[in-house]
């Protein structure tokens, strides 16, 4: 109900054919608010958006982790950045506008894209030296 109070009433609820059931309050919200259902069909995965998605996501995270020679324990940080990226990438099929700007009305700022690189090195400077005088033998970054 927040969702629909945030963004709007969708126009069909789509969902795999797992044996699943849906509660009556679903099914209630469903029909005051004239939302249709589709189901896939059983054994057609091609028919489940979400997990054709997926796979696109999939295959930018490998990209993403063998092009940078990420370390295998942070794929988390690495499948949230594919994610950003893909957010705020503008798709064809969504007339050239980014998911994020189909979600919520907004064109997106991609700022961040442009000025930072995922598992790009970064200094920072060092507290602990910093009452050091500048030239001193110690560096100040870190």
């Amino acid at each position: 109900m927040d969702n629909i109070r945030e963004r709007g009433a969708m126009d069909v609820l789509m969902s795999d054919h797992a044996n699943y059931e849906m509660s009556a309050r679903v099914k209630d919200i469903l029909r005051a608010l004239m939302i249709g259902h589709w189901k896939s069909e059983p054994c057609y995965q091609h028919q489940n958006f979400a997990e054709h998605r997926w796979g696109h996501v999939k295959s930018n995270l490998e990209w993403l982790m063998a092009f940078l020679d990420v370390n295998p324990d942070c794929w988390l940080l690495a499948l949230n950045c594919a994610c950003s990226v893909m957010n705020l990438t503008a798709e064809k099929i969504l007339g050239w506008h980014t998911p994020q700007e189909v979600a919520t009305g907004e064109t997106p700022d991609i700022c961040i894209l442009l000025c930072f690189v995922f598992w790009d090195i970064a200094l920072a400077h060092c507290a602990r030296h910093a009452n050091k005088q500048p030239g001193s033998q110690k560096g100040q970054e870190i």
